[in-house]
């Protein structure tokens, strides 16, 4: 952290970098370069070798830009509504944005390149919708949908199964290469990932991984066929701080077997679920938000409270 001097050589604003405005609103650096590239939302100042250095007021900025684009007003557009200080706008964002939906032009796009089995495209889409809107935000409004669209679509028109299965494995392998750039640079608590409840949670362990490891957390990733009475062995030759299972159902009496056994704090994704399920008795294990926005903050909570729920 660096601080910037007043004319009486006080230090008087606590200035942050690229890494930490990022780690602190989970925005990527990427997005938040394109930010103020493209649509001059964010004026970092610069240090003597070019790196940008932003205040507590652009960090606040940048929390606000992402409440208006989840309202759904395209970033284009957001600029203007937040210079004009326009609060109705904000109350009533759907007005704004009637006429200029991303996410339904993304939706559409995707949907042609899907329908056209264009992974190229496919990905060019992908690719610049990741750079200008955070993956939590691109996920709850168009991958997850879609996703979800497509897998309801096939079960009535089983000839449909083939835009369904190619979604599936494009996002799988993107998010699975994402997961891997972002995971080697990582150097926060160890997390084990653990996928026990097969192929339909394979995109949402998928886009945890993704969130968790840009957050900074070392993510040990396992796959489909994960069983829970194959972690005691795996927790007990590594250290981790915590186990994270994608579950929607009931506690189990061998999830609570294998809390006690292993005295592992565990928390249970839930980010497409219709509901907040019951809360978990165990005070080690605990419910994440639905929100994927939400998970990074309330994990960095918890872990810092040993033994007691949240």
């Amino acid at each position: 952290m660096n601080f910037n001097t007043d004319p009486d050589g006080n230090d008087n604003t606590a200035l942050f970098p690229i890494g930490t405005v990022s780690e602190q609103t989970g925005v990527n650096t990427v997005t938040l370069r394109a930010w103020e590239r493209r649509y001059g939302l964010l004026k970092p100042r610069r240090t003597p070798k070019g790196h940008r250095l932003y205040s507590q007021q652009d960090v606040e900025r940048v929390k606000q830009v992402l409440v208006l684009l989840d309202q759904g007003i395209p970033v284009s557009r957001v600029r203007d509504v937040i210079d004009s200080n326009n609060h109705l706008t904000l109350l009533h964002p759907a007005k704004t944005a009637q006429t200029d939906d991303p996410w339904r032009h993304y939706c559409t796009l995707f949907q042609r390149w899907i329908h056209k089995l264009d992974a190229r495209s496919l990905e060019q889409v992908f690719n610049e919708a990741v750079s200008l809107y955070s993956l939590e935000l691109v996920a709850k409004k168009l991958l997850l949908p879609l996703h979800q669209q497509l897998w309801q679509q096939q079960g009535v028109l089983p000839s449909t199964h083939a835009d369904y299965a190619f979604l599936h494995e494009f996002l799988c392998a993107k998010l699975g290469s994402r997961y891997l750039q972002h995971n080697g640079r990582a150097t926060g608590k160890h997390i084990l990932l653990a996928n026990t409840c097969g192929h339909e949670a394979q995109l949402e362990t998928l886009l945890l991984a993704n969130v968790l490891s840009q957050h900074g957390y070392q993510v040990s990733l396992l796959g489909t066929k994960t069983q829970l009475d194959h972690l005691p062995l795996i927790i007990g030759r590594v250290t981790f701080d915590a186990l994270l299972l994608p579950q929607h159902g009931s506690i189990t009496s061998a999830l609570h077997a294998l809390v006690n056994m292993t005295n592992i704090r565990v928390f249970l994704s839930g980010t497409q679920a219709e509901q907040t399920p019951e809360t978990p008795e165990h005070a080690l294990i605990h419910r994440l938000p639905t929100d994927l926005s939400e998970v990074c903050r309330f994990m960095d909570q918890t872990l810092l409270t040993p033994g007691k729920a949240l």
